[in-house]
């Protein structure tokens, strides 16, 4: 018979009859990147000594990690890796992460991770290490139970998936916010199905990202305790265009890590094959790049040059004000509005190009009900005042 041990650490690869377990250090993957990890991998064993069995499906699931980390950072189908011995393998191993064991004195049972040395693996891998690598994309684990919709507000089984799987290998820089109180307020689940530009704009620009993942997961339990259905949906964008679903099952409540572990496999395939397939373009305007640019000389046809741009700056407290102050200006000003400054909590500036130049800008704004406020160097969109309809008949003497 066979006995559970829960065993959660990682085991450092050697060729000992008993190898010492020990837990791998963060920068095991040399050069001061992180290990590349490749989980998932189940093994079942029987030989003479536990020892002896342990040792083959280390070895075993070492053969398999291969090809799976080869294709993650190459693009290309796991069948074409290049096929290398056992030793080459086991000398850009780090180490042996155990994502869960059973044995008994002859058998060996595991979900085993491998742990690759980065700079070592890189020698196989050659170029292919930085082949289609995408740019900074923020990531909401969006848990939909019981009717409500989670992100980071708390902790939920689904954020901590990701968390685990940040450390491996794939091709999306995923960016996972940090689940404080102004990240809380913002990235919700009215946030993560909203397509409003100006307010994904002030978020990309916060967390230095180019475009949105929008990861879902949906759970359905059929009775307490008992199975447990997650739907998995991988979303794209502002708009949420659906890149692909999954639905996967465990028994029990018990099996949720393991489940949730599945569902972000599944997520993360779908988002790499988008990519490779072209699929996975951030609008252009949406990250915008705080990088100054230096014209010689303004371009031909540039509207703001031709109308002479003028700065305003606007009190965005919330991303609501951020969105009515930019669509005022498109609105006065021809839809000709750059934001060179996005700021929610602070103050926002908007370069735009108006026909009559200031005056004119003020005109159009008075006509709406708004005012510029000179405020030091800065404009400044306010509220216009509202004469009283009855003013107070003055003090006779």
């Amino acid at each position: 018979m066979l006995a559970g041990a829960g065993l959660i650490a990682a085991i450092a690869v050697a060729q000992q009859p008993t190898p010492k377990a020990e837990l791998p250090p963060p920068d095991a993957a040399g050069g001061g990147g992180s290990a590349y990890a490749v989980g998932g991998i189940a093994v079942d064993v029987t030989a003479s000594t536990l020892d002896e069995a342990r040792r083959i499906a280390w070895g075993r699931a070492q053969r398999q990690a291969w090809p799976l980390l080869w294709a993650r950072l190459t693009g290309k189908p796991a069948a074409e890796a290049p096929a290398l011995t056992d030793g080459q393998i086991d000398a850009m191993v780090a180490g042996i992460e155990s994502q869960g064991e059973r044995f008994s004195a002859t058998r060996y049972i595991a979900t085993l991770g491998v742990v690759f040395d980065r700079s070592r693996a890189a020698d196989y891998v050659g170029d292919g290490l930085a082949l289609l690598q995408s740019p900074p994309m923020l990531l909401l684990p969006v848990l939909v139970d019981g009717g409500a919709a989670t992100v980071m507000q708390s902790r939920t089984a689904w954020a901590d998936g990701w968390r685990r799987w940040r450390g491996n290998v794939t091709p999306i820089d995923y960016v996972l916010p940090g689940g404080g109180a102004a990240d809380n307020l913002w990235l919700n689940g009215w946030q993560a199905a909203r397509p409003e530009r100006a307010a994904w704009r002030s978020i990309m620009a916060r967390f230095d990202t180019v475009d949105v993942l929008v990861a879902e997961a949906r759970l359905t339990r059929r009775f307490p305790g008992g199975p447990v259905q997650a739907l998995f949906i991988a979303r794209h964008g502002p708009d949420g265009m659906e890149l692909g679903r999954a639905v996967l099952t465990v028994r029990s409540e018990d099996g949720l890590p393991a489940l949730m572990d599945a569902g972000v496999r599944r997520i993360d395939a779908i988002y790499a094959e988008a990519l490779r397939a072209g699929r996975l373009a951030a609008e252009r305007d949406l990250g915008i790049d705080m990088a100054p640019i230096v014209e010689s000389e303004p371009l031909i046809g540039d509207p703001m040059a031709d109308a002479g741009a003028l700065l305003v700056a606007a009190i965005t407290p919330d991303p609501l004000a951020l969105a009515t102050a930019e669509n005022l200006l498109r609105q006065v000003a021809g839809g000709e509005v750059l934001v060179r400054q996005s700021a929610v909590g602070g103050t926002s500036r908007f370069e735009l190009a108006m026909p009559g130049g200031e005056p004119a800008l003020r005109a159009a704004l008075a006509a709406r009900g708004w005012a510029l406020v000179r405020s030091g160097n800065d404009m400044v969109l306010r509220r216009a005042a509202t004469p009283l309809a009855n003013p107070p008949a003055a003090a006779r003497p």
